[in-house]
């Protein structure tokens, strides 16, 4: 497979995935009790930030591995 099509691949997979972890984080957010520490909303959210990225790192070095024909011999 060569790189564009993996990038191309991994483009679509990211997208999917970006919609479905906003899905989820959005029921997450909604399960949170009414009375909670005010200092533990904000801490939520950065941790939902971050942790859409962590499963996607495989993704991400497939998409950097293969040919590039792009480039003259």
């Amino acid at each position: 497979m060569t790189l564009r099509t993996r990038k191309l691949v991994g483009s679509i997979v990211l997208t999917l995935w970006m919609i479905v972890f906003a899905l989820i984080a959005m029921a997450a957010i909604a399960m949170l009790p009414e009375r909670m520490p005010v200092w533990l909303e904000p801490v939520v959210y950065c941790v939902l930030g971050f942790a859409w990225i962590l499963p996607l790192k495989p993704l991400f070095i497939w998409m950097g591995k293969g040919r590039d024909t792009s480039a003259p011999q």
